[in-house]
């Protein structure tokens, strides 16, 4: 069998183990947000102008698809989510050949070895990926980065070939396709200044001049999304949510939560409630000192020639803390957020991995093979919380005991079922931590009327 041969067996078990592990996703239901930008949003319910108009056109348009193919049932859309996450693992794969072999050219055909077999289970299999895939709202998460690992493959392929219509015209395209995806993929011209840097190994005055005309697109486009009525609404109460200083100190603890997931330290949960208190000055000292460690190791790194350390770690932060600082969430942050960051972390493990194998002979398969069956069952395991509204709530709020938000919705998700007795318990609970909890109260008031007397 060939080399071709082999790397293309690599990438079909890769997709299946992949299958194997989502396949409960594709009888969920809607979840949570769902209802606001799908079910209750009529500009998705068909193609047309409607969903082209206003923020996330190239999102909603998506939805719109799977509004239309399904008649509005769930399972087209989680299809759809699932197959973008399997085309965003090609994508990986041809980044990690992009990464490691310079000499390769686009289209970036898969290499085989230890390094690229990690680097894909990683990402495939990963539990923290399954908010960006089993949720159907989290697929703004993955659709865009669809478009930005697109983009770093067209602009490599346009350096290496000094070829401009690739590295400034066909990533203009991709860049446009994941800001109407999503705004924070704005950050992308950042990205690409770093991977002209660190993985083309430019002189820093070639980095630079291929960047001012990526500067420029990127205020263009900072300008046509501040232009939008309802996203300059959004920019304006995000601008005075929390100083500077408290943006830091979210955003590192936003960065420390991520980190405890990859790490698979602590569990999933679709809503920590991080937002709730002041974090403690302990964990942003400690969250900064080990960012600010990692940063100046992977300078050092770049200046003995090894650049990939620092792509990795600027990348990330690119990603998970930059966009967050200047316009805070008030959720802080969510793990899909970490779905594009873990593309460029990723790749970073498969070549450390790669040179720790190296030499093995015909037994690093075994390496690659282990961490697959062990995420992919982690990823399962995860799946089972998305089979229904409750399982998903109760789930959170036994990782976020202290989250009203959390046993608010639980509350939603029994009441919706018919389940009232279960329901009120949920919401008197959120009123318990949160006194001025308007939502719970009103849920509460209302779930505790007689049935006469319940409005349509």
């Amino acid at each position: 069998m060939d080399q071709r041969s082999r790397a293309l067996g690599l990438r079909l078990a890769l997709f299946t183990v992949t299958l194997a592990a989502y396949a409960l996703t594709l009888g969920a239901p809607f979840q949570f947000d769902d209802r606001g930008v799908i079910l209750r949003e009529t500009a998705v319910h068909s193609l047309g102008w409607a969903s082209l108009h206003g923020l996330r056109p190239l999102l909603k348009s998506s939805y719109a698809l799977c509004w239309v193919v399904g008649g509005g049932a769930p399972l087209p859309f989680h299809v759809f989510n699932l197959l973008v996450h399997l085309l965003n693992v090609e994508l990986v794969l041809r980044l990690y050949t992009a990464v490691t072999q310079r000499s390769s050219r686009w289209p970036y055909p898969t290499s085989l070895g230890p390094g690229v077999a990690i680097a894909g289970a990683l990402f495939a299999l990963h539990p923290i990926q399954t908010e960006a895939v089993a949720y159907v709202s989290g697929r703004s998460a993955s659709l865009a980065t669809s478009f930005q690992l697109l983009a770093l493959l067209l602009y490599s392929e346009g350096v290496r070939s000094a070829r401009p219509r690739f590295w400034l015209g066909y990533t203009s395209l991709a860049f446009g396709a994941a800001l109407a995806s999503k705004e924070t993929s704005v950050v992308l011209p950042l990205g690409l200044l770093l991977w002209d840097y660190c993985i083309e190994r430019s002189r820093i005055r070639a980095a630079l001049g291929r960047f001012l005309p990526w500067l420029g697109i990127g205020l263009v486009a900072s300008v046509v999304l501040i232009s939008n009525e309802r996203y300059f609404a959004l920019l304006y109460d995000a601008l005075g949510y929390r100083s500077l200083v408290d943006g830091l100190r979210f955003q590192l603890l936003g960065v420390s939560y991520l980190a405890q997931r990859l790490s698979l330290l602590k569990p999933l949960c679709i809503d920590p409630g991080l937002f709730l208190s002041q974090p403690g000055w302990g964990e942003v000292r400690a969250t900064a000192a080990v960012l600010l460690l990692l940063l100046g190791l992977a300078t050092w790194r770049a200046r003995r020639g090894s650049r990939l350390e620092l792509f990795g770690w600027g990348w990330c932060l690119l990603q998970v803390f930059l966009p967050f600082v200047i316009l805070p969430r008030v959720d802080v942050i969510n793990e899909r957020h970490a779905y594009a960051a873990s593309a460029a972390l990723f790749l970073l493990v498969g070549t450390w991995c790669s040179q720790a194998l190296e030499g093995r002979g015909r037994w690093w398969p075994l390496g690659p093979v282990a961490v697959a069956v062990v995420l992919a069952t982690l990823t399962w395991h995860r799946t089972l919380d998305y089979r229904s509204e409750i399982a998903l709530w109760r789930d959170t709020v036994q990782s976020a005991p202290s989250n009203p938000r959390a046993h608010n919705n639980l509350g939603v998700a029994y009441e919706l079922a018919g389940r009232l007795p279960e329901a009120r318990i949920a919401y008197a609970r959120a009123l318990k931590l949160e006194p001025r909890y308007a939502a719970a109260r009103d849920n509460l008031l209302r779930s505790s009327r007689p049935a006469a007397a319940v409005g349509p």
